[in-house]
């Protein structure tokens, strides 16, 4: 009786994971949760620049082509119930005008992590990850986990 119980358990579990692996709505990666973050983009070609791994649950992506072909986007895509979710995304295609070499335009304590834009030929800090972008040389994006 014990056997027959664990083998309909260990079936059971079986049959579970099975269905959740080959559900086509699940978001294995990243890259995958940017194609839901407007109605229409499953077809869109998203260009990604870089990302950042802030944590096991959090990844950040520099990236073109969410909305349209020529703005910049930073994507913030969280890890839940085991599929990544495009949480926000934020449009970055510069830096504002008089503004220094280096510039801030997201600070996000609540998950660790800053992002902005720094002039080409700026010299860097090792804790600045940076994001070049095809067809622009004056600036690229940065993050930096904090």
């Amino acid at each position: 009786m014990k056997k027959k119980l664990i083998t309909v358990v260990i079936s059971f579990g079986l049959l579970l994971s099975g269905c959740t692996e080959g559900s086509p709505n699940l978001d294995s990666s990243p890259e995958d949760a940017l194609k839901r973050i407007e109605v229409g983009n499953e077809e869109r070609e998203i260009n990604v620049y870089g990302s950042l791994k802030v944590n096991k649950e959090l990844e950040l992506l520099v990236l073109r082509g969410a909305m349209n072909n020529k703005d910049i986007w930073v994507a913030d895509v969280h890890k839940e119930d085991g599929r990544w979710v495009a949480k926000g995304i934020v449009q970055m295609n510069g830096p504002f005008e008089g503004s220094d070499d280096i510039q801030t335009v997201i600070i996000s304590e609540e998950f660790g992590y800053e992002v902005g834009y720094v002039k080409s030929g700026v010299p860097l800090t090792e804790d600045l990850n940076t994001f070049e972008i095809e067809g622009i040389s004056d600036w690229k994006i940065w993050i930096k986990k904090i």
